[in-house]
């Protein structure tokens, strides 16, 4: 069984598209798939019609209760093709597990404990390196990374790769990433010169297979069906087919391992959030499209004018703050909004009945 999680922090790269019109290809290569959507926004599961009020178990409950396992909680769509769906209640997974022990391997627990009959196993990840992408990420063994042709993606693939070096690192725990340029019209130039720059950079890891831009996946999302069903002629279900063929051909290490590294909740922070070194504290916020970012919390007494980060050139913000040892929670204020740290899974309930992030200077 080839367990594979469908990933990339960056939002609108086509995840949800990869991952859905993938399973259906793959069926009809006569494989038997389960298709986990992992993500709060639920895009998987209404790819396929499937609304919040046709299910009783989700995954949210994979995550929460010992007692289930995916046989209870899956839902057939078709001959060869199951689905574990989700909602919206799956937010608040990270809050419900934030002070248990080995969160990070609910998902691949749940899965040990289930008889998962399947070939493949896909999971359709939130659109930021967070418990929920952690947890698959541990319970697979590949990675699919699609990308769109913007400036972006090259920064999100460097972002992901640093992600699987620090698994890989200190959890031993190693998978195979493949990279899929994902809705690119290849005639402009700029295409062409991401295409050109990605290939330089990750040739190993580059699927051959690229996924043309074409209107047909909107109109299939729109009518909630697969593209290789909405339009089996298409440009879109030939690209799909000839995906399922490459990753079919592609020959892997099917043991997903996870050594004795460091300790799991020690691992967290080295993956993501704040960096800690003799310097200081380094804060790192992922925003490109914002025009201010600052930074509040303990460490200032919840300032409302909190202290500036600095916008680098690849669209990132970060700042190096000297912090006394010990707790200190925060947030930033994106454009005046307050937000926790999307890239830290340290989190702890604040008194306004939401979260704020935390760092611990040892």
């Amino acid at each position: 069984m080839r367990v594979v999680a469908v990933a990339n922090q960056k939002g609108g790269c086509g995840k949800t598209t990869a991952t859905t019109n993938l399973a259906a290809a793959l069926i009809q290569q006569g494989k038997r798939v389960l298709l986990v959507d992992n993500d709060p926004q639920g895009h998987a599961t209404l790819a396929f019609g499937i609304r919040e009020r046709d299910f009783t178990l989700s995954t949210y409950d994979l995550y929460l209760s010992t007692d289930i396992v995916v046989e209870d909680a899956c839902l057939t769509l078709e001959s060869g093709l199951d689905l574990v769906p989700a909602g919206v209640e799956l937010s608040a997974v990270e809050m419900k597990l934030a002070r248990d022990a080995g969160k990070e391997m609910r998902l691949s627990r749940c899965f040990e404990n289930s008889e998962m009959a399947y070939d493949y196993v896909l999971i359709d990840c939130p659109p930021s390196v967070s418990l929920l992408t952690f947890n698959a990420l541990l319970a697979a063994s590949e990675v699919l990374i699609p990308v769109d042709p913007s400036h972006y993606s090259l920064q999100a693939v460097r972002k992901m790769r640093e992600t699987l070096a620090v698994l890989r690192d200190q959890k031993d725990h190693d998978l195979v990433p493949r990279i899929l340029m994902s809705d690119f019209d290849t005639r402009p130039r700029f295409v062409r010169k991401v295409m050109e720059e990605l290939d330089e950079l990750y040739s190993n890891e580059l699927m051959e297979t690229v996924i043309h831009h074409t209107v047909r996946f909107k109109e299939a999302a729109s009518a909630r069906i697969p593209v290789l069903k909405f339009d089996p002629e298409s440009r879109g279900a030939f690209d799909f087919r000839r995906l399922a063929d490459e990753v079919i051909a592609q020959e892997v290490d099917e043991t997903v391992a996870v050594g004795a590294g460091a300790q799991l909740e020690d691992w967290p922070s080295a993956l993501t959030g704040p960096q800690i070194s003799p310097a200081g504290v380094c804060f790192e916020a992922d925003f490109p499209r914002a025009k201010s970012v600052r930074i509040t919390g303990t460490f200032c007494d919840w300032s409302a004018k909190g202290m500036a980060l600095q916008r680098a050139q690849d669209g990132t913000w970060n700042c190096e703050l000297k912090l006394p040892r010990g707790p200190h929670e925060y947030r930033f204020i994106v454009d005046g909004a307050w937000l926790p740290d999307p890239h830290n899974s340290d989190i702890v309930a604040n008194e306004f009945g939401g979260a704020n992030s935390r760092v611990i200077v040892k």
